[in-house]
């Protein structure tokens, strides 16, 4: 019997800009997409707590990071710290939902963001 994986269950951050559209860099590859919302649980030791539980649509990627519809330009910076004080768990995005796909001129929904489960 095959297992089914799904992908990708979160992706542990390493950094997020004070910006008017904010910048969220992973510790590795995500497959997040334009149009994708997704969820922050970044603890309170991380600093910028004002992003904990909060939604937010990907509007550009590279590689390890995203872009983000949220000004971040007047909260709290984010510090990445040691993470082996107990009682820490690392910082973390993960997928929500699906959205419309931005700056498109006809406007679609991505139906190939990570919230999708895909099976390998």
């Amino acid at each position: 019997m095959a297992i089914n994986q799904f992908f990708p269950s979160q992706v542990q951050i390493s950094a997020i800009t004070n910006a008017v559209q904010c910048v969220v860099t992973f510790t590795e590859d995500h497959d997040f997409t334009p149009g994708e919302i997704v969820s922050f649980r970044v603890g309170r030791a991380f600093g910028m707590n004002e992003i904990n539980n909060r939604q937010a649509k990907v509007l550009f990627h590279t590689s390890d990071t995203i872009t983000i519809d949220i000004d971040t330009s007047t909260w709290t910076p984010f510090t990445l710290v040691n993470l082996n004080q107990p009682g820490t768990s690392p910082p973390m995005c993960l997928p929500s939902a699906s959205s419309a796909i931005p700056f498109e001129e006809n406007p679609s929904v991505n139906i190939e963001d990570a919230f999708d489960n895909r099976r390998i």
